[in-house]
């Protein structure tokens, strides 16, 4: 008859375990993980935190990278889309806005039901299921700007509305889950996670300036037709994004590997079946959050619904130097790449501003004094009136006044959410910090919902 394990004998032998791992990680990297038998602020989690690595900043920088391009590759490639639906003005007028409806409602969900899912959150397997959608999602999108060019106008806008609730549930996937693993580490993987963010918006810009110029280039010289040109460019377009997230999860799982130990101890995954089990964490109440930080949070929020606006701008304001017929076909002034370079420096603005936060002398440490400055903004919504909305005349006849715009629109953008999303952690305890981080991206979510449905306002009076 084979007896039972003594329980007591069983935690023990888990504790040993435990600490030979920990003793053996520390020996290898110098750097001990926190375990959920460490007291707060001590030794070990100062030590975990006073840890830099280049290759580590540039796995987060990555993944932040990989967050926000497909959001950004959906709104970059306007002008596409719009050659795409030209034959229904219904679609043409609105497309924008329902991609973008669809996926801050998309996220906002996501983000609300991840946030109750606090104490067992797998939080590595968050981010790489992501990843792994995006790159199947783009592949196929890819595919699609080739192959569905024969498909009917409507079956085409519903799979893009599809495409789009994927990539913004991995995005919401892949916020939660970066997030609270940058947390185990020093702060300045969390800034490279927003740094990451905002190079998103950047690069995808310049990848379809320079996907639209090369391929019509070469089919224009071969006297192909342009529409073959458009799908052929947005083809390189997508097939970068599906790229470009491929290398971010190379990066990742290369950093897992490499801190596997801190982060199976600190809960954030279950040990390959191992005795040591994940431990639960404390809920913070939603309600308690939004006692504390309720200034930053509605900063975070009207800073995005109002930032939401922009792209409707951006996809129907045109060069006030360029006519359609009478300017050169190959302007660099024309619609595909006008918009585009809106969208680029929106973008570098919007990096500007957030990298502008990594200094502490310049951040807003007041949460009342950065709501008001979310309000502020609003002054840029009718200066974008002043522009040469949809061929039909500017007041400003200038093309370099509605890029100064395009500029500080970002500026604000980055630097007031990233003031917002910084200093959360100055007005909770210890324990609640990682439940304020989603929050924090819940309000951030909040905001371009409710921005996004405020866009088909924006639409009706544009039109």
């Amino acid at each position: 008859m084979t007896s039972r394990p003594d329980p007591v004998s069983k935690i023990v032998r888990q504790d040993e375990e435990r600490t030979a791992l920990v003793e053996f990680y520390a020996h290898e990297h110098d750097m001990i993980p926190p375990s959920p038998a460490v007291s707060e602020g001590s030794d070990s989690d100062v030590r975990i935190k006073d840890g830099y690595d280049s290759v580590d900043y540039l796995s987060f920088v990555l993944v932040g990278i990989a967050m926000l391009w497909p959001w950004n590759c959906f709104l970059s490639a306007a002008a596409y889309f719009q050659e795409r639906f030209k034959s229904s003005e219904f679609l043409r007028e609105n497309f924008q806005s329902c991609i973008m409806t669809t996926s801050t409602i998309t996220a906002t969900v996501a983000m609300i039901v991840l946030s109750y899912q606090q104490k067992h959150a797998k939080y590595t397997y968050r981010v790489w299921i992501a990843l792994v959608m995006n790159i199947i999602n783009f592949f196929i999108l890819a595919l699609t700007s080739i192959a569905g060019g024969s498909w009917a106008i409507t079956p085409y806008f519903l799979y893009l509305l599809v495409s789009v609730f994927f990539s913004a549930l991995a995005t919401s996937l892949s916020q939660n889950g970066a997030f609270a693993i940058a947390n185990l580490f020093a702060p300045i993987y969390t800034q490279g996670i927003m740094v990451g963010q905002a190079i998103a918006g950047v690069l995808p810009s310049i990848a379809q300036i320079l996907s639209v110029v090369t391929v019509e280039n070469t089919r224009r010289n071969a006297e192909d037709d342009g529409r073959e040109a458009s799908s052929t460019s947005s083809f390189v377009y997508f097939l970068t994004a599906s790229g470009i997230t491929a290398v971010s999860l190379l990066f990742f799982l290369k950093f897992y590997s490499k801190h596997r130990a801190v982060i199976n101890l600190a809960g954030l995954v279950v040990g390959d079946g191992n005795e040591i089990q994940q431990p639960t964490r404390r809920h913070v109440a939603l309600f308690v959050l939004f006692r504390k930080l309720h200034h930053l949070a509605f900063a975070v929020f009207y800073t995005f619904g109002v930032t939401m606006m922009f792209p409707v701008f951006a996809s129907n304001i045109v060069s006030v130097n360029y006519a359609e017929g009478v300017s050169a076909p190959n302007s660099w002034l024309r619609p595909n790449v006008y918009i585009p370079f809106a969208f680029l420096i929106w973008n570098m603005g919007d990096l500007i501003g957030r990298v502008v936060c990594g200094y502490p002398q310049y951040v807003i440490q007041s949460p009342r004094a950065l709501a008001v400055a979310s309000l502020a903004r609003t002054v840029f919504v009718p200066l974008f009136f002043l522009c040469n909305i949809s061929g039909s005349g500017a007041v400003i006849s200038s093309d370099g006044f509605y890029m100064f715009l395009q500029l500080w629109f970002g500026i604000t953008n980055g630097y007031i959410s990233s003031c917002g999303m910084m200093g959360a952690e100055s007005f909770v305890e210890e324990d609640e910090k990682e439940a304020a981080g989603g929050f924090m991206g819940l309000a951030l979510n909040l905001g371009l919902a409710a921005g996004s449905l405020c866009s088909f306002i924006l639409v009706g009076i544009i039109q």
